[in-house]
């Protein structure tokens, strides 16, 4: 009897709850587990105002207990309870909301975020239908909604950007946030990666939960999918690197030999052509100090390499593992923001915390996209050119790119050495990496860039440039990397506040609530 029991799980209370809604009705366990995770419960008073007409629409409502009253300017329109839903319009046509909904009782209602609706109606045509089905429905029932003219919505414009207090505001809460990433840079790092990593995993741990798997279980087992292949590139390359360490070694000097060899050839024509350098002895000696940096290199500055490298190494082991708590608990902390806000800024929050993930999505994962473009375009062209190691050098130059403006110079400094030594004496094969180099940066800057990454972040280039210095002086290379994803996160944070704090109506209702929930609570105290 007492193993039976174990048999058969017990249907939580919040999944009992979800199965009662008629549209979910035909949703399985796990079905209904996952639409959950995009649920955000609310509860509201008697008299209390949910939306209000004419405002954007940013979630769909579902009535899990209680009652709610439906009016356009005043005028009632119906009365919905448990089991029923509302707002679906504003979403499918993406047109302001047509009507007011207040809360008759105290009502327990389910919200889904708008993105989170779309992808429901994608995944499940037969929700789908019942919603259009019921849309129709509506229209026709009453068509005082259908002839209301609308107005523009709240958030239309964002466009605008911020005013000049609210970007001195974001300016400076960027630069504080860089100082302070500045001192915790060994966390930084690798919860940066690890964002890197959970973008471009969320796709796949989509499909198996949509595929029937929990998503603890999904995240295990992408999370250490990752883990096991980085040991095992580890466990290749380790053996690799103390084979050839000597090879290496002597192959460096022979670069740096032949870049010392170009960059006297170089000079020396300059000097044929100004006086004044050969006035100034510029570049004297410069193959023998090239030769000794190359040849004492591994005495003077291996060892620091090394070192520099071992200390990182634990704080980059960190990656797979905050990766994993966020493909677990990423809609966990989202549900915790939300229920952390009053219920008349809840919905311009989800749109917060949606545009702020998708700020960073779409930054993160351009750049590795672009990343795999440099790379392939960098080793055609090198491999054209006749330059040895063509796929190794594109990687390189590609990840060097992610330092602004020093890391492409960086890039062609290393692929320069590489072609003064393998082609001595020829002048013009740097000549063809260097348009080679700038058709590559126009291409990313005008076509890559816009086409991948998009204007999301919505940045000034006067702004952008002041930022890389103002990032490079508090931070450094570190600064130069993480100053634009800051800005363009914290600027969405602050355009959305400025938007809430300037808004009287959601003001007015906040403090509206506030009274109706003092009301409720201290209605039997005076008895």
């Amino acid at each position: 009897m007492l193993l039976s029991r174990f048999r058969h799980s017990i249907t939580p209370q919040y999944l009992a709850v979800l199965s009662e809604v008629p549209l979910f009705s035909g949703l399985n366990r796990h079905e209904l587990d996952t639409l959950n995770n995009l649920l955000h419960q609310r509860t509201y008073v008697r008299d209390e105002i949910i939306f209000d007409q004419d405002e954007e629409g940013q979630a769909i409502y579902f009535i899990l207990s209680g009652k709610v009253r439906v009016s356009v300017e005043g005028q009632i329109l119906s009365t919905l309870e448990a089991g029923q839903f509302f707002g679906e319009r504003a979403l499918l046509e993406n047109v302001p909301r047509s009507s007011q909904v207040r809360a008759l009782e105290n009502c327990v209602i389910a919200v889904l975020f708008r993105e989170d609706f779309l992808h429901l109606l994608h995944t499940y045509p037969q929700i789908a239908s019942t919603i259009t089905q019921h849309c129709s429905l509506r229209r026709t029932q009453y068509p005082e909604a259908e002839d209301k003219v609308a107005a523009p919505p709240l958030l239309a414009n964002v466009n605008s950007g911020p005013g000049p207090v609210a970007w001195a505001g974001i300016i400076a809460s960027t630069c504080l946030l860089l100082l302070i990433f500045k001192k915790i840079l060994w966390l930084v790092v690798p919860f940066l990666l690890a964002l890197i990593l959970y973008y471009l995993l969320a796709p796949l741990e989509k499909k198996l939960v949509l595929a029937g798997t929990s998503r603890h279980l999904a995240a295990i087992i992408l999370s250490g999918a990752f883990l096991v292949f980085t040991i095992l590139v580890l466990l290749l390359v380790y053996p690799l690197v103390v084979s050839n360490a000597a090879s290496w070694q002597a192959g460096f000097i022979h670069y740096s030999s032949g870049g010392a060899s170009l960059a006297e050839q170089v000079l020396g024509s300059l000097q044929e052509q100004f006086s004044f350098l050969q006035s100034a002895h510029f570049g004297s000696n410069i193959y023998q100090r090239f030769t000794d940096f190359s040849e004492h290199f591994s005495d003077k500055y291996l060892g620091k390499v090394l070192t520099a490298l071992a200390t990182w190494l634990p704080s980059l082991l960190l990656t797979p593992i905050i990766t994993f708590f966020m493909l677990k608990d990423g809609a966990h902390l989202r549900k915790m923001l939300g229920a952390a806000v009053p219920n008349a800024f809840f919905e311009k929050t989800l749109y917060l915390i949606h545009a702020v993930d998708q700020t960073a999505r779409l930054y993160f994962v351009g750049l590795m996209k672009i990343t795999l473009i440099d790379t392939i375009l960098t080793t055609l062209g090198l491999w054209a050119l006749g330059i040895s190691s063509p796929l190794i050098l594109g990687l390189i130059v590609a990840v060097l790119c992610w330092i602004p403006y020093l890391g492409p110079l960086l890039g062609f400094a290393i692929v320069a050495l590489v072609a003064s030594t393998d082609m001595p004496g020829n002048i013009g094969v740097i000549y063809s990496l260097a348009a080679l180099f700038i058709l590559i940066r126009m291409l990313d800057d005008f076509f890559f860039l816009p086409a991948i990454v998009g204007r999301s972040l919505r940045i000034h280039p006067l702004l952008t440039i002041m930022m890389f210095l103002i990032g490079e002086a508090i931070a450094g290379v570190a600064g130069l990397m993480l100053v634009i994803p800051i800005l363009g996160v914290i600027r969405i944070l602050g355009e959305t506040m400025e938007i809430i704090l300037k808004d009287t109506r959601l003001q007015a209702r906040h403090r509206y609530s506030e009274k109706l929930r003092w009301r409720a609570a201290t209605r039997d105290l005076e008895r």
